[in-house]
């Protein structure tokens, strides 16, 4: 049985095929830009996923959609999505079943990477927290073995939990969420506001083959000891411990998964966030938890392949 899985992130698509074992067989990615409009997308993504069902000669059996913002997994609906031009009611699911002629099943993105953590992760357990660190924040739970989605598909919105009210406008609309200080776009706004001369910041840290001033480079420059870099990375840390130990008090996982692009410097920023959970007067639940960074890369799109081949098989 093989599965195909969409990761619609607000910067990149990701489209994979897996086995039921986790084993993937190909894979494509192109540019969100959303900014070029809803129908421009809804066409892009299709004609990806044909191509991506052709190369399997057929052997497709369903397609998961993890998809950054608010889900209404039943209706197969985006209905919320702050990321993406804050897109509204936008039908995912059933066009491009129509298309593929595929059983098709969308959730939040995070969700996906939590059902990924859970099938393929060693020891991911039963109760467990995937956050997705990207261009949004996001955040899916497994509790007793099971996606969890609340009573409306809405649950694990961790980004949007407020920690400093009345602070930084988020992409959402509102102010002091985690997002708008733990996302990749909070992230740089903060770097530049520190460092003084961006050009030489990035001939000094940057990757010589992707000269850019990003995150990657701004964990570069922070393991190099530069100041500016170090000092946005922890406040980075401690914002993400201010939203994540709200989570840990209401569900107490046994892990938290950190997965998505800015995970990648988890060294940079995760010192920070542990000092957080261990100032928590309610100390149990935070020296228990463990926190660990997914050794995939794609741990969105795995879990949305795996997660579809679930629910194909009706269980």
């Amino acid at each position: 049985m093989i599965g195909i899985g969409i990761d619609i992130g607000g910067t990149n698509v990701k489209l994979a095929a897996f086995t039921a074992e986790g084993r993937q067989l190909a894979e494509s990615r192109f540019k969100t830009e959303s900014g070029r409009g809803r129908a421009d997308f809804l066409r892009r993504l299709t004609e990806a996923a044909r191509a991506l069902k052709g190369s399997l000669a057929g052997k497709a059996v369903s397609v998961g959609i993890g998809m950054a913002g608010d889900i209404d997994p039943d209706a197969g609906v985006a209905r919320f999505s702050p990321n993406l031009c804050g897109w509204r009611d936008l039908p995912v699911a059933g066009p491009l079943e129509k298309a593929l002629k595929l059983p098709c099943f969308i959730e939040n993105d995070a969700n996906m990477a939590a059902w990924g953590a859970y099938a393929a992760e060693p020891g991911a357990g039963g109760n467990a927290i995937a956050v997705t660190l990207g261009t949004g924040i996001g955040g899916g739970m497994i509790l007793n073995g099971k996606l969890y989605h609340g009573s409306h598909g809405s649950a694990g919105e961790i980004g949007h939990f407020i920690i400093r009210p009345g602070g930084a406008r988020c992409g959402c609309g509102r102010r002091g969420c985690l997002e708008a200080y733990c996302g990749s776009g909070a992230v740089m706004a903060a770097a530049r506001a520190r460092v003084k001369n961006e050009e030489a910041f990035v001939r000094k840290y940057a990757d010589p083959a992707r000269p850019r001033f990003n995150t990657v480079c701004l964990a570069r420059a922070a393991r190099a000891g530069n100041a500016a870099a170090k000092k946005v990375w922890r406040d980075m840390g401690e914002s993400l411990g201010m939203g994540l130990a709200g989570a840990v008090l209401l569900f107490d996982p046994e892990r938290i998964i950190l997965t998505g692009g800015v995970s990648r410097a988890a060294d940079c920023f995760l010192p920070a966030m542990k000092k957080v959970f261990a100032a928590q007067s309610i100390a149990t639940p935070f020296k228990r938890v463990k926190v660990k960074v997914s050794r995939s890369a794609d741990l969105g799109v795995m879990g949305a392949a795996l997660y579809g081949l679930h629910r194909a098989a009706g269980r």
